[in-house]
């Protein structure tokens, strides 16, 4: 999807920007450890994993390191430097660095292999005195990552939201909360689901996602979905979480007058990443959210279908319903009248069966909406013209029988006769 590839563009620039800010001022390299760099100097398609204990003059040769792509795992061994270098990949595929070290499980961010130039990537593991040492979780506290991010994408009355959040550990080794990450999802969301980029111990039950620790030093990604039906032009969000949120992000696909709404925002702007085409995204973003204070925002303009076709409908099958009753109270007059109204109530019931059909078919996205408004104006139009000659043949009947006026009269008469 445009959406999901331009998001992890985004993913990569806003990754060289902080790796280029925490080089020059050369910090705990446990704060680089995952973040994808790009370098032009390498043969395209090429991606370097270097692994390291806690400084980068500690470098773990002789060590496995996974490359992930879909259900594809390919495993290469780390040279004396420490490095492990991965050749021939495929372009824009979305791929996940990862290796145990010490008993710990250290992933990168997931990120697309560059079709021009590599990628550069640090994973980095607590201080050892040697490889395979039990390292014992102490407690600790983690929080999301300033890189981590909310992306919306539009669909069919509804929209997609991606939580793409990195649980950051800057400890020097693995922290056990107190509680696991645990997110609900907002009201009315459904489908939710854990992306494949996420980690392995993500669990989805419901509406809640869990993370249960240890966390290893450096990032742990945390990557899951929904959906939000919406009805009108507005869908609020409202989404508390459960660690600091280091910095806000959000992303949203934009079209027509779409636009997001937030107290918390405190910049935005309209953006096309280079290779996402035409698409416009609005880029919000804001400072530090606290744990269990909820992020809160609000899609607006978006696209929807008027609910005038379904008061229409409604409104139809009530008059139906009122014709029938009236219809049966009224005795037919002719042979000939019963007939055509038979045909016509024939032809009404076909007509609105048709009609509730193509409302079904639309809703399903099985019919577009040229198609759809064209055929149902069609519908409405017969049926308008079926009620008119029903109404025709349900003309009022009246009943006659002698006035007591008119049998004194013909009693008078009888009495003279006689």
């Amino acid at each position: 999807m445009r959406m999901r590839s331009a998001v992890r563009a985004v993913a990569i620039v806003v990754g060289f920007v902080a790796l280029g800010a925490a080089l020059s001022a050369q910090p705990d390299p446990r704060r680089m450890s995952g973040i994808p760099l790009p370098d032009p100097q390498l043969p395209a398609g090429t991606i370097t994993v270097r692994v390291i204990r806690g400084q980068v003059s500690n470098n773990v040769p002789d060590h496995p390191v996974e490359l992930r792509e879909g259900d594809t795992v390919v495993t290469v061994r780390t040279d004396a430097e420490g490095r492990a270098t991965f050749l021939t990949l495929n372009p824009g595929s979305t791929v996940t660095a990862a290796t145990d070290l010490d008993g710990v499980r250290i992933e990168s961010q997931p990120f697309p292999v560059p079709g021009r130039g590599g990628i550069r990537l640090l994973l980095v593991g607590s201080t050892g005195d040697a490889a395979g040492a039990d390292v014992v979780a102490q407690p600790g506290q983690v929080s999301f990552g300033a890189e981590s991010r909310i992306a919306v994408e539009l669909g069919e009355e509804s929209v997609t939201v991606f939580y793409f959040l990195d649980v950051v550990n800057s400890t020097a080794g693995p922290v056990q909360p107190d509680t696991p990450i645990s997110i609900t999802m907002p009201p009315g969301a459904q489908a939710t689901s854990a992306l494949p980029e996420s980690s392995a111990g993500t669990r989805v039950d419901g509406q809640t996602v869990t993370l249960d620790g240890p966390f290893a030093p450096g990032m742990t990604p945390l990557r899951v979905a929904y959906v939000l039906p919406y009805s009108g032009d507005v869908a609020p969000i409202t989404q508390p979480l459960p660690v600091d949120l280091e910095a806000l992000l959000i992303i949203v696909e934009k079209w027509g007058s779409m636009d997001v709404a937030s107290d918390q925002i405190a910049r935005r702007a309209d953006m096309s990443p280079e290779g996402t085409g035409d698409v416009t995204y609005i880029f919000g973003a804001g400072p530090r959210v606290p744990a269990r204070a909820p992020i809160v925002f609000e899609i607006t303009g978006l696209p929807h279908h008027s609910q005038l076709p379904a008061t229409l409908t409604l409104a139809l099958a009530l008059a139906i319903l009122g014709a029938g009753v009236w219809g049966s109270a009224a005795p037919a007059t002719s042979e000939t009248t019963g007939d055509r109204r038979r045909r016509l109530e024939a032809r009404r019931d076909k007509l609105f069966a048709d009609l509730v059909r193509i409302e079904r078919q639309q809703r399903g996205g099985k019919i577009g909406a040229t198609k759809y408004g064209s055929r149902r104006a069609e519908l409405v139009a017969a049926l308008e013209r079926v009620y008119r000659e029903l109404d025709d043949e349900l003309a009022p009947v009246v009943l006659s029988s002698p006035s007591p006026m008119g049998e004194q009269s013909v009693a008078g008469q009888s009495g003279t006769a006689g």
